[in-house]
């Protein structure tokens, strides 16, 4: 599928390594992510899903319009670099905070104790709008995943150490799920967008998608897509 080791700069691995996420500029192109909108736009009218935060889940065999979201060279070669050869993609979801809405608590996805070369879970996220500090951005704590005394504020209390993820859209990131993280609440008067894709080890625990996908999907991923499916 073209993933190679070479295909990261030596300071995204750096920055996987210590800080637990790194940053993909202009992973999607503007058509791209304009078709990605119009789809869940879509999507969302048939769904009849309303609330403060709306969600989508299943689009890996949502059409190709998603394909693009996960089926990247230097994106699988980062999702290696923390899980190992090992691995499969798991869920992508659809994830939209409309305003005055959005925040969560600092969580991991992952309860079990890991660390280098142990990794379980990692997930990419990719803004279908500017991430802005104001909008309801993902917050990471650099680092968290190495540390075991790490204490998370109550609710949803800012930490002193705390980054938000903000870029324009089509900027993707690849974050260690075992680092604290989470929404930030929407303070804006637009609704901000993202996609998220969740790779796992395999034999993880935390696996969620474990249905065999359609023909369809299978017939137009391929059988290399398919086996991380």
């Amino acid at each position: 599928m073209g993933v190679r080791s070479d295909l990261l700069d030596p300071q995204q691995l750096v920055e996987l390594d210590e800080l637990g996420f790194c940053r993909f500029d202009t992973f999607l192109d503007r058509a791209r992510v304009e078709a990605a909108m119009a789809e869940l736009e879509r999507l969302l009218a048939g769904s009849g899903r309303q609330g403060g935060t709306l969600h989508l889940r299943g689009l890996l065999e949502a059409g190709p319009v998603f394909d693009a979201f996960w089926l990247r060279p230097r994106l699988l070669a980062a999702v290696r670099h923390l899980l190992g050869p090992e691995f499969r993609v798991d869920e992508m979801h659809y994830r939209a905070g409309t305003p005055e809405h959005g925040g969560q608590a600092l969580h991991r996805d992952s309860p079990e104790r890991a660390g280098p070369g142990r990794w379980q879970v990692c997930t990419a996220i990719v803004a279908l709008t500017d991430f802005t500090p104001e909008n309801g951005s993902t917050r990471v704590v650099p680092g968290s995943h190495l540390d075991w005394g790490f204490v998370a504020p109550r609710g949803h209390e800012d930490h002193p150490d705390q980054v938000l993820l903000s870029g324009p859209a089509g900027t993707a990131w690849l974050f260690n799920s075992h680092v604290w993280h989470s929404g930030t609440r929407n303070n804006s008067s637009g609704t901000r967008h993202a996609v998220l894709t969740g790779f796992h080890r395999r034999g993880a625990a935390t696996t969620l998608f474990d249905e065999q996908p359609a023909d369809g999907t299978i017939a137009r991923l391929g059988s290399a897509a398919y086996l991380l499916m």
